[in-house]
Order: C-alpha cells, then sequence, then structure tokens
C-alpha cells in the first residue's frame, strides 16, 4: 500500500523524524515520493561502520613489525606469518555464498581505486571488476595465493573453517566485523595463546598516507527490517500507528533497550543494559540474550540507538576498530540508495545474474591461477557482450532520478 496519506494521518512520530531528516526522508520514498515502507534507520554514523580487516596484533609485536597500512606491508607481513608463526593460511576471508563474499566494500581492491560492485567515480558510475584496477587486485591475490599467503581453500572457506583457521592460529589475518568478527574470534584465539590479541587495521593503499578509496559504510537508511502495508489491510489504521511506535520515544526506547528494570536500568540518564543481557546466566553470548529482548542488534521499524553500540562491542579493540574503518574515501564513491523503474528492475537483474556470475568465475579462476592475468581482458569483453553498458544506463538514469528528488 502507499503509504503517504497513511503516514500523514497516522505516524505522527515517523513523520516528524522524516522532516527533521531531509537526507534519510529523501532515501525511503521511491523517485515520484511514494512511501511504501516503516524503514529501519541507524541513528549514527558510528553505527554504519561495522566491518574492515583484521590482524594478530600479538604476531605483530612479537616479529617487531607495523601494523600493515599499504599492500607492501601487508605482502612482507603475511610472509613473515608463514614463514616465522608456521601458518598454514596466513589471509583467509568468507567465501560463501560467493567467492570473497565480504569483499564488496573494497577491501584490497579498494587500494587500486575500485570495489566489487558499482560505485560512483566523480559524475560517473562504473563497475569494479570491469576496471584495470581490478585486474591488479587480481595480480596482488594471485601472487599470495601462488606464494602460500593466501588460505589455499580459498574457494571454498565456509563460516566453519573460518572460524577453525582463526583459532588454530592457521590464520593471522581476514576481513570480518567488529561484533561478529573480533567479538566472536578473541575468546577463541585466547583460549589457545592467553597472549592473542586481535585488532582491527586501516583498509590498506598502495602509497603510504593515502586514504582508502573504498570501505564499508551502510546508509542511515538500509533495505533491510522495513515494514509495509499490505494493499488488501482492513487495518490500516491500527497497523500504521503501531508501527509508528517505534519512533517515538517510548518506542525507541522498547525497541533499543528492552524493559526498564528487566532488560536495562538507567544509570545517571545512561540506558546501562543488565547482566541478564551481558553476563547471562545461560551463559548466552550477549549477541544472543539481546535477541531475547530488544531488536536493536538486527533491524526493524525503528531508529537504532548508538548507545547500543557502546555497549555491544565490550572490547575497546572493537570500539577502536569502528574508528580505524572509518577513515575512508567511500563517502565520495558510495551510491546512495537508487532504484530502477519496475521495467528496468526485471531487465537489470538478468544482466546482473549474468555478469555476476561472470566475474565470480574470473576472479576464482585467475586468482587460483588456472587461467592467466592476461585473460582478463577478454573478461572485460565478455561483460560488454553482457550489456554491462545497459546495466551503467539502467543505473545512471535511476541516479540522476534519485539527484532530481
Amino acid at each position: 500500500m502507499k503509504l503517504n496519506d497513511v503516514i500523514d494521518k497516522y505516524a505522527p512520530n515517523l513523520k516528524k523524524y522524516l522532516k527533521e531528516h531531509p537526507d534519510v526522508d529523501k532515501m525511503v520514498k521511491t523517485d515520484n515520493g511514494s512511501y511504501y515502507a516503516f524503514p529501519f534507520i541507524r541513528g549514527d554514523q558510528s553505527l554504519m561502520v561495522y566491518q574492515g580487516p583484521i590482524i594478530r596484533k600479538d604476531w605483530l609485536d612479537e616479529l617487531g613489525l607495523p601494523v600493515p597500512t599499504t599492500i607492501d606491508e601487508w605482502t612482507a607481513t603475511l610472509k613473515a606469518f608463514k614463514e616465522k608463526k608456521g601458518a598454514t593460511a596466513p589471509f583467509t576471508a568468507n567465501s560463501l555464498p560467493r567467492v570473497l563474499n565480504d569483499f564488496n566494500n573494497g577491501p584490497f581492491m579498494g587500494a587500486y581505486g575500485v570495489t566489487r560492485d558499482f560505485y560512483l567515480d566523480g559524475n560517473n558510475i562504473k563497475f569494479g571488476p570491469a576496471e584495470k584496477g581490478y585486474k591488479d587486485f587480481l595480480a596482488l591475490f594471485r601472487s599470495w595465493y601462488a606464494d602460500g599467503l593466501l588460505d589455499k581453500n580459498i574457494a571454498t572457506v565456509d563460516t566453519k573453517a573460518w572460524d577453525s583457521n582463526i583459532a588454530s592460529g592457521a590464520t593471522g589475518a581476514t576481513v570480518g566485523n567488529a561484533g561478529g568478527g573480533i567479538g566472536k574470534w578473541q575468546p577463541l584465539v585466547e583460549a589457545k595463546d592467553p597472549k592473542a590479541s586481535l585488532v582491527a587495521t586501516p583498509y590498506p593503499v598502495v602509497k603510504k598516507g593515502d586514504t582508502a578509496f573504498f570501505g564499508q559504510m551502510d546508509q542511515p537508511f538500509s533495505p533491510g527490517g522495513m515494514v509495509a502495508i499490505t494493499a488488501t489491510s482492513k487495518n490500516v489504521e491500527l497497523a500504521a500507528r503501531m508501527l509508528d511506535y517505534g519512533y517515538s520515544e517510548e518506542g525507541h526506547m522498547y525497541f533499543n533497550f528492552g524493559q526498564e528494570g528487566v532488560s536495562y536500568k538507567m544509570e545517571n540518564g545512561y540506558p546501562k543494559y543488565t547482566d541478564l543481557l551481558m553476563k547471562n546466566p545461560d551463559k548466552l553470548a550477549p549477541a544472543q540474550a539481546m535477541s531475547k529482548y530488544i531488536r536493536a542488534n538486527y533491524n526493524g521499524p525503528f531508529v537504532q540507538d548508538k548507545r547500543y553500540l557502546e555497549q555491544y562491542l565490550a572490547l575497546q579493540t572493537q570500539r577502536d576498530a569502528v574508528g580505524i574503518w572509518q577513515k575512508t574515501d567511500v563517502a565520495k564513491h558510495k551510491l546512495p540508495p537508487i532504484t530502477p523503474t519496475p521495467e528496468e528492475s526485471s531487465e537489470f537483474a538478468k544482466i546482473m545474474t549474468d555478469i555476476n556470475t561472470l566475474v565470480d568465475e574470473m576472479t576464482l579462476k585467475i586468482i587460483l591461477g588456472t587461467e592467466p592475468l592476461d585473460s582478463f581482458e577478454k573478461y572485460q569483453d565478455k561483460m560488454k557482450q553482457l550489456k554491462l553498458n545497459r546495466a551503467l544506463e539502467i543505473q545512471k538514469a535511476a541516479l540522476d532520478r534519485y539527484n532530481k528528488r
């Protein structure tokens, strides 16, 4: 159901929030100004960055190495991890459901001015895997693989193998999240070695002192967690008023912190989670205990509160990670949440299904050495045959409409 009139009449809290935040308002409606959902909104910059490169700091200290910032330093570091720490998979990463699954945000390839997706270069939209920078990235990972610096099973690493590599000390570096990565792995590495410490590293660059082209950063609005009302609903007013609750003061506290006296207590005006969440008597990890009482560590129709994150990231290394990963130029290059028209949408989806399958195949074959690096140009031609230019046109048209809103 189109919600413009519904929000106007029955959702005063959401209406007020969107009026006070025109940048978010622009993101949650279509090109012609229609609202179709009650959105999940990240209410602070600190909630938008949560992923990046992670490394064993205790190994660096032991080997007298700095935290790597350039590609050359990374290569030297991984070599030292292999030769002096006996790491059998010095660098690994999650490869499910697709190869290098968490690389859409540009770690390592961002050093060469591209990412795995569409991005902005000035006023132009480009597709990273079709650009020369992607070939440079493939050359780097191909050489790492050949030299035994990249996990030899990189094509098939699932969560279980990933966790196991890090816990056992087979791996000294990866790309992961502050909460579900450092938070999950720190106790695992500590169990094997009490001195073990995982820390974030900056997104790598080629030239020391440069700022990385791209990194992970969500928009204040992302499609997960939004709620719509069906066109056939017999209780539109009731549904709208219930959904609007999440944007009220009381609803904000309830979604983010739960029930006062049970899941949180107010201490000097600050909503502090109780031990029921943070030191759960049933031995549930904070993320699991939280999910029984609040929505803040997931999503839903409300505005996420940064005070949730300040407690969720219990370790100083996790809190530091967010600040380290924020230092990129992603804001200049990330596309806003643009939407193709319904007709364009199915055409775009079909083109990109074919192109993404091709990119995954190319990425894997070149990194594993089953195809020469020079076959990159052949793949570029194939992308053109699969109508990449048409996909770029559709994206550009959607961006133009977005900018005119």
